[in-house]
């Protein structure tokens, strides 16, 4: 899992580095190792109601996105993790299911020869 992280109309601090490297490490029992991890960081400072920080998560090649908004960095990540783990999870529970309902296809046509 590769992780690249750009920061626009800001700079990326190591502390917010760090917090979000921290926190994407949660994802990958997900992820395969060939994943890319696309993390944006964005404050848009022309906002009717002040600065409005912006988190966008978008995962390569399978084009999960998620994306967050609030007061701070921090809590724009922390609202825009659960909706890509929520995206994530549920693919991975699609994904057995399938795989369960093959295997049982498969050892019906093995009893009824």
């Amino acid at each position: 899992m590769k992780i690249n992280i750009k920061a626009t109309n800001t700079t990326l601090t190591p502390s917010i580095k760090n917090f979000i490297e921290e926190k994407l490490s949660s994802l990958e029992k997900f992820l395969k190792p060939e994943y890319k991890l696309h993390v944006e960081l964005e404050i848009d400072k022309k906002h009717k109601t002040g600065d409005v920080f912006r988190t966008e998560i978008n995962i390569l090649p399978s084009k999960f996105y998620a994306e967050g908004f609030a007061p701070d960095f921090y809590a724009a990540f922390d609202i825009a993790l659960p909706k890509i783990k929520e995206q994530l999870m549920k693919a991975k529970d699609k994904q057995l299911t399938r795989r369960k309902v093959a295997a049982r296809s498969a050892s019906r046509l093995k009893r009824g020869m």
